[in-house]
């Protein structure tokens, strides 16, 4: 009912090892009292006529609000289990409830506490509660800091033990000569491509052939080269 499980009190105590409890409802009087009780009976009603209709209505026990405890700056109401309205209106259209749990403090000695339980308002199932204007303070402002001036700089290469590479820093000075040779770039293009395997490309001085002959005739296939040793 209103997206809410309720149970009687009868059936909660029939479950000692229970972990929910769903018995506690919370009303709004049109006086502007809060009500708070708990479901001791229900009973779902049958109209017979044109349209049928099957009201359900909860006999609850309604605990006395002049022995309820509002703290509006904590958003804290606390009820006593041990009072009682008085009168014999206890019933409500399951429509008109909202559910609610009751918690008792951990601490009994203290007399401030002691038969005390805290109310704990319970959202619908798969919904969110809608805001109040009890949710939002005017007179409280907010305050975002955009910024320092100046600048900050944090070295954690000590911290973390990262050694720096410093080779990998290349000055513009230390740039090399532009590679004009024309098979020199066709073996750059084709190393970038990916199409030549280590054993394609021509070796080093030491143990392969030398081009340093800058004659735009220069052959290195010719049989009777002189680089060729």
């Amino acid at each position: 009912m209103n997206v809410y499980r309720f149970h009687t009190t009868r059936y909660k105590q029939s479950r000692p090892n229970r972990r929910t409890t769903s018995t506690g409802v919370f009303t709004p009087g049109q006086d502007g009292v809060e009500y708070y009780k708990r479901v001791d009976k229900m009973y779902e009603l049958k109209f017979h006529g044109s349209v049928p209709l099957t009201p359900v209505i909860f006999k609850c026990h309604w605990f006395d609000p002049k022995l309820t405890r509002h703290t509006p700056k904590l958003g804290l109401v606390e009820i006593r289990q041990d009072s009682k309205l008085p009168g014999d209106d206890v019933y409500i259209v399951a429509q008109q409830a909202i559910q609610v749990y009751y918690l008792s403090y951990p601490c009994q000695t203290d007399k401030r506490l002691k038969g005390w339980n805290v109310v704990y308002k319970i959202s619908p199932h798969d919904k969110l509660p809608v805001p109040s204007n009890e949710d939002y303070n005017n007179d409280r402002e907010f305050f975002q800091e955009k910024g320092l001036e100046g600048s900050l700089e944090i070295d954690l290469t000590n911290a973390i033990e990262m050694e720096v590479d410093n080779e990998r820093v290349v000055d513009e000075a230390e740039v090399g000569d532009e590679v004009e040779n024309v098979h020199d770039l066709e073996l750059l293009e084709r190393l970038c491509l990916g199409r030549d395997s280590e054993d394609d490309i021509p070796p080093s001085d030491s143990a392969g052939y030398v081009d340093d002959s800058d004659d735009e005739d220069y052959d290195p296939t010719a049989p009777d080269h002189d680089d060729y040793f």
